[in-house]
């Protein structure tokens, strides 16, 4: 992997990025993270991005993220509409939301589901979770059965919980 990161191999920098950053090398993730991204590696820009969100730098990981998400990446996707909940910033939500619910992959749309339940817009939530519930993710019932129990629905929530106990869980 070495050799190939050496070369500019932009899977083998990605990949070596997050080696650094699991065993705590953030300055070699960073580094590693950059190469990766400006070569093309969508995988390495979105954690790159996330990088930059966790060190505090929210301006610097929507641009990149942007840039990923223009791509097509909907954990980038997912990034924008957590920083546009938290900044209450419709528009932002509004651009990506339905991007990512368009999608096939269940764990962003369940993810998605639980930005909306944590920012109280069970609606929104909810259809999520059903979209997430047609892919077949687990979770996404385990969530919905939540919201059902919350709201004295029990046998509604029962029954979800039953469909999820042999559903996948998607991550």
């Amino acid at each position: 992997m070495l050799a190939a990161a050496d070369a500019g191999d932009e899977v083998a920098l990605g990949e070596l990025g997050s080696l650094f950053h699991s065993n705590g090398h953030p300055a070699g993730a960073l580094y590693c993270w950059e190469r990766a991204w400006a070569a093309g590696n969508t995988v390495a820009g979105f954690n790159l991005g996330t990088h930059h969100s966790m060190a505090g730098d929210s301006n610097r990981a929507q641009v990149i993220w942007e840039q990923v998400a223009a791509l097509g990446d909907p954990d980038a996707m997912l990034g924008l509409v957590r920083q546009a909940l938290e900044r209450g910033d419709r528009a932002g939500v509004e651009r990506w939301a339905p991007v990512i619910l368009a999608q096939d992959e269940a764990f962003p749309i369940t993810a998605l589901g639980v930005a909306f339940r944590s920012r109280g817009d069970l609606d929104r939530a909810v259809h999520a979770f059903l979209r997430a519930e047609e892919l077949g993710d687990a979770h996404a019932m385990e969530y919905r059965a939540r919201i059902l129990t919350a709201q004295g629905r029990t046998a509604e929530a029962e029954a979800l919980l039953a469909r999820a106990a042999t559903a996948q869980r998607m991550l």
